[in-house]
């Protein structure tokens, strides 16, 4: 129902939006990312089985689409918008981590190997976009303006970071 009411509240992004209810969906991401999106989950789980009768989402590659194209809308519409924006590249930047084999998180490379997730992750069509378009014209919190503070800092440093993390998968 999250994800259905994602395509709604987006699809009306232009005319209007709800910050707390960005930060829900959000969260409900981290922790469904947290749960049903790694190289040790069951891939035959009733979850991914009710996705696809539902929302015709039929593998997680799919998912990390959904997760990718709301990456995407959120930082086109809420670029101005510190906490989306911070929890969004919170998100993308948890995401190009990935979990390398069940060793620890904070190793995402390990003797050459990279998650599997993170190598399906960097084939979508939405992070070639992000890893060849990169500029404020299409992420407004990258632009540089004379009221540039410490938050709007981390958050490129924070965007450049997990784009660096998937164009290095990208170049094997």
């Amino acid at each position: 129902r999250v994800l259905q009411l994602m395509n709604l509240t987006d699809s009306r992004l232009a005319q209007a939006g709800n910050e707390k209810l960005e930060l829900a969906m959000l969260s409900f991401f981290e922790q469904f990312r947290k749960i049903y999106i790694g190289d040790q989950v069951q891939k035959s789980s009733k979850l991914y089985r009710r996705l696809s009768e539902v929302l015709g989402l039929n593998d997680e590659t799919m998912v990390l689409s959904v997760f990718i194209g709301k990456i995407i809308t959120n930082l086109k519409y809420w670029g101005r918008c510190e906490p989306i924006t911070s929890k969004t590249l919170q998100l993308l930047n948890d995401l190009s981590i990935g979990y390398p084999f069940g060793k620890s998180p904070w190793i995402p490379w390990e003797k050459g190997r990279v998650s599997r997730n993170v190598r399906k992750l960097v084939k979508l069509s939405a992070v070639q976009f992000m890893l060849n378009n990169h500029t404020s014209e299409h992420f407004s919190f990258l632009g540089i303006n004379n009221q540039s503070n410490l938050t709007d800092m981390r958050c490129r440093t924070t965007f450049y970071t997990a784009l660096g993390r998937l164009l290095m998968v990208d170049l094997g």
